[in-house]
Protein backbone atom coordinates (compact mmCIF):
# COMPACT_ATOMS: atom_id res chain seq x y z
CA UNK A 1 0.00 0.00 0.00
CA UNK A 2 1.29 3.47 -0.87
CA UNK A 3 1.82 6.04 1.90
CA UNK A 4 -0.41 8.48 0.01
CA UNK A 5 -3.50 7.60 -1.99
CA UNK A 6 -2.85 10.35 -4.54
CA UNK A 7 0.80 9.39 -5.03
CA UNK A 8 -0.12 5.73 -5.32
CA UNK A 9 -2.70 6.49 -8.00
CA UNK A 10 0.05 7.78 -10.28
CA UNK A 11 1.56 4.29 -10.17
CA UNK A 12 -1.76 2.50 -10.53
CA UNK A 13 -1.99 1.55 -6.86
CA UNK A 14 -5.49 1.59 -5.38
CA UNK A 15 -4.66 2.22 -1.70
CA UNK A 16 -8.20 1.71 -0.46
CA UNK A 17 -7.21 1.09 3.15
CA UNK A 18 -5.97 4.69 3.40
CA UNK A 19 -9.32 6.20 2.45
CA UNK A 20 -11.88 3.60 3.62
CA UNK A 21 -13.69 3.66 5.94
CA UNK A 22 -14.39 7.39 6.00
CA UNK A 23 -12.87 8.95 9.16
CA UNK A 24 -15.04 9.95 12.11
CA UNK A 25 -14.23 12.14 15.09
CA UNK A 26 -14.26 10.52 18.50
CA UNK A 27 -17.77 11.01 20.00
CA UNK A 28 -16.42 12.95 22.99
CA UNK A 29 -14.54 15.40 20.78
CA UNK A 30 -17.47 15.65 18.40
CA UNK A 31 -19.69 16.70 21.31
CA UNK A 32 -17.23 19.39 22.37
CA UNK A 33 -16.94 20.69 18.79
CA UNK A 34 -20.71 20.81 18.38
CA UNK A 35 -21.04 22.87 21.55
CA UNK A 36 -18.29 25.24 20.47
CA UNK A 37 -19.80 25.66 17.02
CA UNK A 38 -23.19 26.35 18.58
CA UNK A 39 -21.67 29.03 20.84
CA UNK A 40 -19.88 30.65 17.89
CA UNK A 41 -23.08 30.58 15.82
CA UNK A 42 -25.15 32.26 18.53
CA UNK A 43 -22.49 34.88 19.14
CA UNK A 44 -21.93 35.55 15.44
CA UNK A 45 -25.61 36.11 14.70
CA UNK A 46 -25.74 38.83 17.34
CA UNK A 47 -22.27 40.36 17.23
CA UNK A 48 -20.32 39.60 14.06
CA UNK A 49 -21.48 42.15 11.49
CA UNK A 50 -19.57 41.16 8.36
CA UNK A 51 -20.90 44.11 6.38
CA UNK A 52 -19.55 46.52 8.98
CA UNK A 53 -16.24 44.64 9.14
CA UNK A 54 -15.91 44.99 5.37
CA UNK A 55 -16.92 48.65 5.39
CA UNK A 56 -14.61 49.64 8.26
CA UNK A 57 -11.81 47.29 7.13
CA UNK A 58 -11.43 46.23 10.73
CA UNK A 59 -12.55 43.45 13.03
CA UNK A 60 -13.71 44.87 16.39
CA UNK A 61 -11.25 43.79 19.07
CA UNK A 62 -14.10 42.55 21.25
CA UNK A 63 -14.92 39.93 18.59
CA UNK A 64 -11.42 38.46 18.76
CA UNK A 65 -11.40 38.72 22.56
CA UNK A 66 -14.71 36.87 22.79
CA UNK A 67 -13.52 34.11 20.48
CA UNK A 68 -10.36 33.88 22.58
CA UNK A 69 -12.51 33.47 25.67
CA UNK A 70 -14.26 30.55 23.98
CA UNK A 71 -10.89 28.89 23.44
CA UNK A 72 -10.85 29.45 19.68
CA UNK A 73 -7.36 30.93 19.55
CA UNK A 74 -5.75 27.87 21.13
CA UNK A 75 -7.70 25.05 19.51
CA UNK A 76 -4.73 23.24 17.95
CA UNK A 77 -2.23 23.94 20.75
CA UNK A 78 -1.59 20.88 22.96
CA UNK A 79 -3.16 21.00 26.41
CA UNK A 80 0.22 21.05 28.17
CA UNK A 81 0.88 24.47 26.62
CA UNK A 82 -2.51 25.96 27.46
CA UNK A 83 -4.52 24.95 24.40
CA UNK A 84 -7.36 22.55 23.73
CA UNK A 85 -5.33 19.97 21.80
CA UNK A 86 -8.05 19.54 19.19
CA UNK A 87 -7.63 17.24 16.22
CA UNK A 88 -7.14 18.64 12.73
CA UNK A 89 -10.69 17.58 11.91
CA UNK A 90 -12.13 19.40 14.93
CA UNK A 91 -10.20 22.56 14.13
CA UNK A 92 -11.43 22.48 10.52
CA UNK A 93 -15.02 22.06 11.72
CA UNK A 94 -14.74 25.21 13.85
CA UNK A 95 -13.08 27.20 11.08
CA UNK A 96 -15.89 26.12 8.74
CA UNK A 97 -18.39 27.58 11.20
CA UNK A 98 -16.52 30.88 11.51
CA UNK A 99 -16.23 31.18 7.72
CA UNK A 100 -19.99 30.75 7.39
CA UNK A 101 -20.33 34.08 9.20
CA UNK A 102 -17.23 36.06 8.19
CA UNK A 103 -14.34 35.32 5.87
CA UNK A 104 -12.24 38.09 7.41
CA UNK A 105 -12.57 36.69 10.92
CA UNK A 106 -11.83 33.18 9.66
CA UNK A 107 -8.69 34.36 7.87
CA UNK A 108 -7.50 36.12 11.02
CA UNK A 109 -8.06 33.02 13.15
CA UNK A 110 -6.53 30.78 10.48
CA UNK A 111 -3.44 32.94 10.02
CA UNK A 112 -2.91 32.84 13.78
CA UNK A 113 -3.24 29.05 14.11
CA UNK A 114 -3.14 27.23 10.77
CA UNK A 115 0.14 28.83 9.78
CA UNK A 116 1.26 31.52 12.25
CA UNK A 117 2.07 29.29 15.22
CA UNK A 118 1.98 25.94 13.41
CA UNK A 119 5.73 25.81 12.85
CA UNK A 120 6.35 26.10 16.57
CA UNK A 121 3.93 23.25 17.27
CA UNK A 122 5.32 20.98 14.55
CA UNK A 123 9.02 21.84 14.62
CA UNK A 124 9.73 23.86 17.75
CA UNK A 125 11.73 22.45 20.63
CA UNK A 126 10.36 22.14 24.14
CA UNK A 127 11.77 25.48 25.30
CA UNK A 128 10.24 27.31 22.33
CA UNK A 129 6.85 25.72 22.89
CA UNK A 130 6.82 26.63 26.58
CA UNK A 131 7.95 30.16 25.84
CA UNK A 132 5.54 31.12 23.07
CA UNK A 133 2.49 28.86 22.98
CA UNK A 134 0.67 29.63 26.26
CA UNK A 135 0.15 33.33 25.45
CA UNK A 136 -0.86 32.45 21.89
CA UNK A 137 -3.36 29.88 23.18
CA UNK A 138 -4.98 32.43 25.46
CA UNK A 139 -5.28 35.04 22.73
CA UNK A 140 -3.06 37.38 24.74
CA UNK A 141 -0.70 37.41 21.75
CA UNK A 142 -1.19 36.66 18.06
CA UNK A 143 0.97 34.90 15.49
CA UNK A 144 1.81 35.51 11.83
CA UNK A 145 3.56 33.53 9.09
CA UNK A 146 6.12 35.56 7.14
CA UNK A 147 7.33 33.75 4.03
CA UNK A 148 6.24 35.81 1.01
CA UNK A 149 8.43 38.66 -0.25
CA UNK A 150 7.99 41.30 -2.98
CA UNK A 151 10.12 39.20 -5.33
CA UNK A 152 9.27 35.76 -3.98
CA UNK A 153 5.71 34.52 -3.91
CA UNK A 154 5.10 30.84 -4.51
CA UNK A 155 8.83 30.28 -5.16
CA UNK A 156 10.05 30.04 -1.56
CA UNK A 157 13.56 29.22 -2.70
CA UNK A 158 13.99 32.69 -4.20
CA UNK A 159 13.52 34.66 -0.98
CA UNK A 160 16.06 37.42 -0.41
CA UNK A 161 15.85 37.95 3.35
CA UNK A 162 19.13 36.97 4.99
CA UNK A 163 20.16 35.70 8.40
CA UNK A 164 23.87 36.02 9.21
CA UNK A 165 25.28 34.52 12.42
CA UNK A 166 27.16 36.77 14.82
CA UNK A 167 30.84 36.05 15.44
CA UNK A 168 30.12 34.37 18.77
CA UNK A 169 27.22 32.37 17.31
CA UNK A 170 24.78 33.62 19.94
CA UNK A 171 22.41 35.25 17.44
CA UNK A 172 21.55 35.87 13.80
CA UNK A 173 21.27 39.30 12.16
CA UNK A 174 18.18 39.24 9.96
CA UNK A 175 17.49 41.69 7.13
CA UNK A 176 14.72 41.72 4.56
CA UNK A 177 11.13 42.60 3.76
CA UNK A 178 8.10 40.33 3.94
CA UNK A 179 4.94 41.12 2.01
CA UNK A 180 1.21 40.42 2.43
CA UNK A 181 1.55 39.08 5.96
CA UNK A 182 -1.82 38.51 7.62
CA UNK A 183 -2.05 39.68 11.27
CA UNK A 184 1.29 41.51 10.94
CA UNK A 185 -0.12 44.77 12.28
CA UNK A 186 -0.88 43.34 15.73
CA UNK A 187 0.94 40.00 15.91
CA UNK A 188 3.75 39.63 18.41
CA UNK A 189 5.10 36.24 17.26
CA UNK A 190 6.30 35.79 13.68
CA UNK A 191 7.57 32.70 11.92
CA UNK A 192 10.18 34.25 9.62
CA UNK A 193 12.12 32.56 6.83
CA UNK A 194 15.51 33.80 5.66
CA UNK A 195 18.49 32.59 3.66
CA UNK A 196 21.46 31.33 5.65
CA UNK A 197 24.91 30.09 4.71
CA UNK A 198 24.52 26.31 4.76
CA UNK A 199 27.68 24.37 3.86
CA UNK A 200 26.96 21.70 1.29
CA UNK A 201 23.56 23.05 0.28
CA UNK A 202 22.69 21.65 -3.16
CA UNK A 203 20.10 24.28 -4.05
CA UNK A 204 18.55 27.51 -2.83
CA UNK A 205 15.76 25.72 -0.96
CA UNK A 206 18.33 24.11 1.31
CA UNK A 207 19.56 27.53 2.43
CA UNK A 208 16.18 28.64 3.81
CA UNK A 209 15.96 28.64 7.61
CA UNK A 210 13.04 29.35 9.93
CA UNK A 211 13.17 31.64 12.97
CA UNK A 212 10.79 32.85 15.64
CA UNK A 213 10.91 36.65 15.64
CA UNK A 214 8.93 38.85 18.02
CA UNK A 215 7.64 42.30 17.23
CA UNK A 216 9.44 43.89 20.19
CA UNK A 217 12.88 43.05 18.77
CA UNK A 218 14.66 46.24 17.63
CA UNK A 219 14.49 46.57 13.85
CA UNK A 220 11.10 44.87 13.37
CA UNK A 221 8.48 47.18 11.89
CA UNK A 222 5.10 46.56 10.28
CA UNK A 223 3.99 48.77 7.43
CA UNK A 224 0.52 50.31 7.14
CA UNK A 225 -2.42 47.99 6.42
CA UNK A 226 -2.76 47.03 2.75
CA UNK A 227 -5.92 48.17 0.97
CA UNK A 228 -7.40 44.91 -0.28
CA UNK A 229 -10.51 44.34 -2.36
CA UNK A 230 -11.69 41.48 -0.13
CA UNK A 231 -11.28 40.03 3.38
CA UNK A 232 -10.84 43.69 4.27
CA UNK A 233 -11.27 43.16 7.99
CA UNK A 234 -8.21 40.94 8.20
CA UNK A 235 -5.08 43.03 8.63
CA UNK A 236 -2.39 42.55 5.99
CA UNK A 237 0.93 44.39 6.12
CA UNK A 238 4.53 44.37 5.03
CA UNK A 239 7.08 43.44 7.68
CA UNK A 240 10.44 45.18 7.57
CA UNK A 241 13.45 43.55 9.21
CA UNK A 242 16.49 45.79 9.61
CA UNK A 243 19.50 44.35 11.42
CA UNK A 244 17.22 42.39 13.73
CA UNK A 245 19.20 40.46 16.30
CA UNK A 246 17.45 37.11 16.70
CA UNK A 247 18.78 34.86 19.48
CA UNK A 248 20.16 31.56 18.23
CA UNK A 249 17.70 29.72 20.47
CA UNK A 250 14.90 31.10 18.27
CA UNK A 251 16.06 29.07 15.27
CA UNK A 252 13.30 26.64 14.26
CA UNK A 253 14.37 23.10 13.46
CA UNK A 254 17.66 22.71 11.66
CA UNK A 255 19.80 25.21 9.81
CA UNK A 256 18.65 25.05 6.19
CA UNK A 257 15.47 23.18 7.14
CA UNK A 258 13.16 26.14 6.63
CA UNK A 259 11.78 25.07 3.26
CA UNK A 260 10.62 21.76 4.74
CA UNK A 261 9.07 23.62 7.67
CA UNK A 262 7.22 26.06 5.41
CA UNK A 263 5.83 23.28 3.22
CA UNK A 264 4.80 21.24 6.26
CA UNK A 265 2.95 24.19 7.73
CA UNK A 266 1.18 25.01 4.47
CA UNK A 267 0.08 21.40 3.97
CA UNK A 268 -2.10 21.57 7.08
CA UNK A 269 -2.97 25.23 6.59
CA UNK A 270 -4.59 24.41 3.27
CA UNK A 271 -7.07 22.15 5.02
CA UNK A 272 -8.34 25.02 7.16
CA UNK A 273 -8.62 27.16 4.06
CA UNK A 274 -10.57 24.38 2.35
CA UNK A 275 -13.15 23.97 5.10
CA UNK A 276 -13.39 27.74 5.32
CA UNK A 277 -14.49 27.70 1.69
CA UNK A 278 -16.99 25.00 2.60
CA UNK A 279 -18.56 27.18 5.29
CA UNK A 280 -18.94 30.13 2.92
CA UNK A 281 -20.35 27.87 0.18
CA UNK A 282 -22.93 26.42 2.58
CA UNK A 283 -24.19 29.88 3.44
CA UNK A 284 -24.47 30.80 -0.24
CA UNK A 285 -26.36 27.60 -1.03
CA UNK A 286 -28.83 28.35 1.77
CA UNK A 287 -29.40 31.87 0.45
CA UNK A 288 -29.78 30.70 -3.14
CA UNK A 289 -32.19 27.85 -2.42
CA UNK A 290 -34.39 30.02 -0.21
CA UNK A 291 -34.58 32.73 -2.88
CA UNK A 292 -35.21 30.19 -5.66
CA UNK A 293 -38.19 28.80 -3.77
CA UNK A 294 -39.69 32.23 -3.09
CA UNK A 295 -38.93 34.15 -6.28
CA UNK A 296 -41.73 33.77 -8.84
CA UNK A 297 -41.54 34.41 -12.58
CA UNK A 298 -44.01 33.35 -15.27
CA UNK A 299 -46.36 31.97 -12.58
CA UNK A 300 -43.70 29.62 -11.26
CA UNK A 301 -41.12 29.65 -8.51
CA UNK A 302 -37.80 29.97 -10.34
CA UNK A 303 -36.74 26.75 -8.61
CA UNK A 304 -39.08 24.98 -11.05
CA UNK A 305 -36.89 25.92 -14.00
CA UNK A 306 -34.24 23.46 -15.11
CA UNK A 307 -31.48 26.02 -15.58
CA UNK A 308 -31.88 27.01 -11.93
CA UNK A 309 -31.99 23.37 -10.86
CA UNK A 310 -28.77 22.79 -12.77
CA UNK A 311 -27.05 25.61 -10.90
CA UNK A 312 -28.27 24.41 -7.51
CA UNK A 313 -27.26 20.82 -8.27
CA UNK A 314 -23.71 21.79 -9.18
CA UNK A 315 -23.39 24.21 -6.27
CA UNK A 316 -24.44 21.48 -3.86
CA UNK A 317 -22.48 18.60 -5.39
CA UNK A 318 -19.25 20.56 -5.72
CA UNK A 319 -19.48 21.74 -2.12
CA UNK A 320 -20.24 18.19 -0.96
CA UNK A 321 -17.21 16.89 -2.87
CA UNK A 322 -14.92 19.54 -1.37
CA UNK A 323 -16.25 18.90 2.12
CA UNK A 324 -15.76 15.16 1.67
CA UNK A 325 -12.20 15.55 0.38
CA UNK A 326 -11.18 18.05 3.06
CA UNK A 327 -12.38 15.95 5.99
CA UNK A 328 -11.02 12.76 4.46
CA UNK A 329 -7.61 14.45 4.33
CA UNK A 330 -7.99 15.89 7.83
CA UNK A 331 -8.67 12.34 8.96
CA UNK A 332 -5.42 11.22 7.34
CA UNK A 333 -3.56 13.91 9.28
CA UNK A 334 -5.25 12.88 12.53
CA UNK A 335 -4.27 9.24 11.95
CA UNK A 336 -0.65 10.28 11.70
CA UNK A 337 -0.30 9.63 7.98
CA UNK A 338 2.89 11.51 7.17
CA UNK A 339 2.37 12.23 3.49
CA UNK A 340 -0.81 14.07 2.60
CA UNK A 341 0.79 16.97 0.73
CA UNK A 342 -0.82 16.10 -2.62
CA UNK A 343 -4.20 15.56 -0.99
CA UNK A 344 -4.11 18.92 0.82
CA UNK A 345 -3.10 20.70 -2.40
CA UNK A 346 -6.01 18.98 -4.16
CA UNK A 347 -8.40 20.15 -1.44
CA UNK A 348 -7.18 23.73 -1.71
CA UNK A 349 -7.73 23.82 -5.46
CA UNK A 350 -11.12 22.10 -5.28
CA UNK A 351 -12.41 24.31 -2.48
CA UNK A 352 -11.30 27.68 -3.82
CA UNK A 353 -12.65 26.97 -7.30
CA UNK A 354 -15.89 25.52 -5.95
CA UNK A 355 -16.52 28.59 -3.79
CA UNK A 356 -15.85 30.90 -6.74
CA UNK A 357 -18.39 28.93 -8.78
CA UNK A 358 -20.93 28.91 -5.96
CA UNK A 359 -20.79 32.64 -5.23
CA UNK A 360 -21.06 33.47 -8.93
CA UNK A 361 -24.08 31.23 -9.43
CA UNK A 362 -25.77 32.36 -6.23
CA UNK A 363 -25.51 35.93 -7.48
CA UNK A 364 -26.92 34.83 -10.84
CA UNK A 365 -29.89 33.15 -9.18
CA UNK A 366 -30.67 36.40 -7.37
CA UNK A 367 -30.53 38.25 -10.69
CA UNK A 368 -30.47 42.04 -10.38
CA UNK A 369 -30.98 41.78 -6.63
CA UNK A 370 -27.67 39.98 -6.32
CA UNK A 371 -25.86 42.98 -7.75
CA UNK A 372 -27.19 45.34 -5.08
CA UNK A 373 -25.10 46.24 -2.04
CA UNK A 374 -27.91 45.37 0.37
CA UNK A 375 -27.21 41.71 -0.40
CA UNK A 376 -23.95 40.02 0.64
CA UNK A 377 -22.90 38.59 -2.73
CA UNK A 378 -20.59 41.37 -3.83
CA UNK A 379 -18.74 41.24 -0.53
CA UNK A 380 -18.61 37.45 -0.54
CA UNK A 381 -17.35 37.42 -4.12
CA UNK A 382 -14.55 39.81 -3.22
CA UNK A 383 -13.73 37.73 -0.16
CA UNK A 384 -13.76 34.47 -2.13
CA UNK A 385 -11.36 35.62 -4.82
CA UNK A 386 -8.24 35.45 -2.65
CA UNK A 387 -8.57 31.72 -1.97
CA UNK A 388 -7.15 30.64 -5.32
CA UNK A 389 -4.13 32.90 -4.74
CA UNK A 390 -2.82 32.58 -1.22
CA UNK A 391 -1.15 29.55 0.39
CA UNK A 392 0.13 28.64 -3.07
CA UNK A 393 -1.62 29.76 -6.24
CA UNK A 394 -3.76 27.12 -7.87
CA UNK A 395 -1.45 27.17 -10.89
CA UNK A 396 1.62 26.43 -8.75
CA UNK A 397 -0.25 23.71 -6.87
CA UNK A 398 -1.31 22.00 -10.09
CA UNK A 399 2.35 21.93 -11.14
CA UNK A 400 3.21 20.57 -7.68
CA UNK A 401 0.59 17.81 -7.87
CA UNK A 402 1.66 16.67 -11.32
CA UNK A 403 5.38 17.04 -10.63
CA UNK A 404 5.35 15.17 -7.33
CA UNK A 405 2.88 12.61 -8.63
CA UNK A 406 5.05 11.56 -11.56
CA UNK A 407 8.26 11.55 -9.50
CA UNK A 408 7.76 7.95 -8.37
CA UNK A 409 7.04 6.57 -11.86
CA UNK A 410 9.90 8.69 -13.25
CA UNK A 411 12.43 7.31 -10.77
CA UNK A 412 11.23 3.79 -11.52
CA UNK A 413 11.70 4.30 -15.25
CA UNK A 414 15.26 5.52 -14.64
CA UNK A 415 15.98 2.39 -12.60
CA UNK A 416 14.51 0.17 -15.32
CA UNK A 417 16.56 1.92 -18.00
CA UNK A 418 19.75 1.25 -16.01
CA UNK A 419 18.71 -2.32 -15.30
CA UNK A 420 18.19 -3.04 -18.99
CA UNK A 421 21.91 -2.43 -19.53
CA UNK A 422 22.70 -5.23 -17.04
CA UNK A 423 19.60 -7.46 -17.06
CA UNK A 424 21.26 -10.39 -15.30
CA UNK A 425 22.68 -8.33 -12.48
CA UNK A 426 19.51 -6.21 -12.01
CA UNK A 427 17.00 -8.96 -12.68
CA UNK A 428 15.09 -8.09 -9.49
CA UNK A 429 14.38 -4.54 -10.65
CA UNK A 430 13.12 -5.76 -14.02
CA UNK A 431 11.02 -8.57 -12.60
CA UNK A 432 9.26 -6.24 -10.15
CA UNK A 433 8.58 -3.67 -12.88
CA UNK A 434 7.28 -6.09 -15.49
CA UNK A 435 5.41 -8.09 -12.87
CA UNK A 436 3.56 -4.97 -11.83
CA UNK A 437 2.82 -4.09 -15.45
CA UNK A 438 1.31 -7.55 -15.99
CA UNK A 439 -0.80 -7.18 -12.85
CA UNK A 440 -2.05 -3.77 -14.00
CA UNK A 441 -2.98 -5.21 -17.39
CA UNK A 442 -4.53 -8.56 -16.44
CA UNK A 443 -5.11 -8.54 -12.68
CA UNK A 444 -6.41 -5.04 -12.07
CA UNK A 445 -7.01 -4.15 -8.45
CA UNK A 446 -10.67 -3.70 -7.54
CA UNK A 447 -12.49 -1.74 -4.86
CA UNK A 448 -13.46 -4.07 -2.02
CA UNK A 449 -16.56 -4.23 0.16
CA UNK A 450 -18.28 -1.22 -1.41
CA UNK A 451 -21.99 -0.72 -0.72
CA UNK A 452 -24.05 -2.03 -3.68
CA UNK A 453 -25.48 1.45 -4.33
CA UNK A 454 -21.96 2.68 -5.08
CA UNK A 455 -20.72 0.03 -7.49
CA UNK A 456 -20.98 2.46 -10.40
CA UNK A 457 -18.79 5.08 -8.71
CA UNK A 458 -16.32 2.38 -7.63
CA UNK A 459 -15.88 1.38 -11.28
CA UNK A 460 -15.18 5.00 -12.18
CA UNK A 461 -12.44 5.15 -9.53
CA UNK A 462 -10.90 1.86 -10.65
CA UNK A 463 -10.86 2.98 -14.27
CA UNK A 464 -9.19 6.31 -13.44
CA UNK A 465 -6.49 4.73 -11.28
CA UNK A 466 -5.80 2.04 -13.88
CA UNK A 467 -5.60 4.45 -16.82
CA UNK A 468 -3.45 7.19 -15.27
CA UNK A 469 -0.08 5.37 -14.91
CA UNK A 470 0.00 4.30 -18.56
CA UNK A 471 -0.45 7.85 -19.76
CA UNK A 472 2.08 9.15 -17.24
CA UNK A 473 4.67 6.64 -18.44
CA UNK A 474 4.05 7.61 -22.07
CA UNK A 475 4.63 11.27 -21.25
CA UNK A 476 7.78 10.56 -19.28
CA UNK A 477 9.21 8.43 -22.07
CA UNK A 478 8.43 11.14 -24.61
CA UNK A 479 9.50 14.24 -22.70
CA UNK A 480 11.89 12.94 -20.03
CA UNK A 481 13.01 15.66 -17.64
CA UNK A 482 11.50 18.25 -19.96
CA UNK A 483 8.07 17.18 -18.75
CA UNK A 484 8.33 19.66 -15.84
CA UNK A 485 8.12 22.50 -18.38
CA UNK A 486 5.09 21.09 -20.19
CA UNK A 487 2.50 22.83 -18.07
CA UNK A 488 -0.41 22.23 -20.44
CA UNK A 489 0.14 18.52 -19.87
CA UNK A 490 0.83 18.92 -16.16
CA UNK A 491 -2.45 20.77 -15.68
CA UNK A 492 -4.38 17.90 -17.26
CA UNK A 493 -2.54 15.34 -15.14
CA UNK A 494 -3.26 17.37 -12.00
CA UNK A 495 -6.93 17.73 -12.89
CA UNK A 496 -7.20 13.96 -13.36
CA UNK A 497 -5.74 13.49 -9.88
CA UNK A 498 -8.11 16.11 -8.44
CA UNK A 499 -11.19 14.51 -9.97
CA UNK A 500 -10.08 11.04 -8.91
CA UNK A 501 -9.59 12.10 -5.30
CA UNK A 502 -12.97 13.83 -5.32
CA UNK A 503 -14.58 10.57 -6.48
CA UNK A 504 -12.77 8.62 -3.78
CA UNK A 505 -13.77 11.06 -1.03
CA UNK A 506 -17.46 11.25 -1.92
CA UNK A 507 -17.68 7.49 -2.39
CA UNK A 508 -15.95 6.77 0.91
CA UNK A 509 -18.16 9.21 2.79
CA UNK A 510 -21.42 7.94 1.32
CA UNK A 511 -20.33 4.33 1.71
CA UNK A 512 -19.89 4.90 5.45
CA UNK A 513 -23.30 6.56 5.73
CA UNK A 514 -25.09 3.79 3.85
CA UNK A 515 -23.44 1.04 5.88
CA UNK A 516 -24.35 2.78 9.13
CA UNK A 517 -28.01 2.90 8.17
CA UNK A 518 -28.05 6.71 8.18
CA UNK A 519 -30.50 8.24 5.66
CA UNK A 520 -28.24 9.30 2.80
CA UNK A 521 -30.42 9.97 -0.23
CA UNK A 522 -28.93 13.45 -0.76
CA UNK A 523 -25.37 12.24 -0.31
CA UNK A 524 -25.90 9.31 -2.67
CA UNK A 525 -27.36 11.53 -5.37
CA UNK A 526 -24.54 14.07 -5.06
CA UNK A 527 -21.90 11.34 -5.09
CA UNK A 528 -23.30 9.84 -8.26
CA UNK A 529 -23.60 13.28 -9.86
CA UNK A 530 -20.02 14.24 -8.97
CA UNK A 531 -18.51 10.95 -10.07
CA UNK A 532 -20.30 10.91 -13.42
CA UNK A 533 -19.20 14.47 -14.14
CA UNK A 534 -15.67 13.80 -12.90
CA UNK A 535 -15.20 10.66 -14.99
CA UNK A 536 -16.21 12.59 -18.11
CA UNK A 537 -13.64 15.26 -17.30
CA UNK A 538 -11.02 12.59 -16.69
CA UNK A 539 -11.77 10.97 -20.04
CA UNK A 540 -11.45 14.37 -21.75
CA UNK A 541 -8.17 15.15 -20.02
CA UNK A 542 -6.69 11.75 -20.83
CA UNK A 543 -7.51 12.31 -24.48
CA UNK A 544 -6.12 15.85 -24.24
CA UNK A 545 -2.73 14.47 -23.29
CA UNK A 546 -2.49 13.19 -26.86
CA UNK A 547 -4.90 15.25 -28.98
CA UNK A 548 -4.99 18.95 -28.14
CA UNK A 549 -4.53 22.50 -29.37
CA UNK A 550 -1.56 23.33 -27.15
CA UNK A 551 0.65 24.55 -29.98
CA UNK A 552 -2.06 26.91 -31.16
CA UNK A 553 -2.55 28.16 -27.60
CA UNK A 554 1.15 28.98 -27.40
CA UNK A 555 1.07 30.70 -30.78
CA UNK A 556 -1.83 32.95 -29.77
CA UNK A 557 -0.17 33.87 -26.47
CA UNK A 558 3.23 34.51 -28.04
CA UNK A 559 1.74 36.73 -30.72
CA UNK A 560 -0.07 38.80 -28.09
CA UNK A 561 3.16 39.06 -26.12
CA UNK A 562 5.40 40.04 -29.03
CA UNK A 563 3.16 41.80 -31.55
CA UNK A 564 0.90 44.85 -31.45
CA UNK A 565 -2.52 43.65 -30.23
CA UNK A 566 -5.20 43.65 -32.90
CA UNK A 567 -7.25 46.26 -31.02
CA UNK A 568 -4.39 48.80 -31.19
CA UNK A 569 -3.57 48.47 -34.89
CA UNK A 570 -6.25 50.86 -36.13
CA UNK A 571 -5.14 53.57 -33.70
CA UNK A 572 -1.50 53.17 -34.79
CA UNK A 573 -2.30 53.26 -38.50
CA UNK A 574 -4.33 56.45 -38.13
Amino acid sequence: MAESFARGAFSGTLSQDLVFPYPQMHPDESEVVDMLRDSIRKYAVEHIDDERIDRDAEIPREVLDTLSGMGVMGMIIPEEYGGSGMSVTAYCKVLEEISYHSAAVAVTVGAHQSIGMKAIILFGNEEQKKKFLPALAAGEEYAAFALTEPGAGSDAGSIQATAVPTEDGSAYIVNGTKQWITNAGFARVFTIFAKTDVPGARNENQKVTGFVVTSDMPGVAAGPPEKKIGIRGSETNEVHLENVRVPAENLLGELGGGFKIAMGVLNEGRLGLSTGCVGASQRLIELATEFARERRQFDHAISDFEMIKEKLAEMAARTFAVESAAYLTAGLADRGVKDFSLESAICKIMSSEALWYVVNEAMQIYGGNGYMQEYPFGRMMRDARINSIFEGTNEILRVFIAGMGVRGPGEELQMVAKALRHPTRDFGVLSRYFGRKIEQTFLRERMRDIHPELRETARYIERAVHQLPGRVEQLLRKHGRGFVMRQYLMKRIADIAIDTYGMVATTSRTDALLKSGTPAAQELAMTRWWCRKATRRIRRNLRGLVVNSDELTTEVADRILTETPWFNRAAQSS
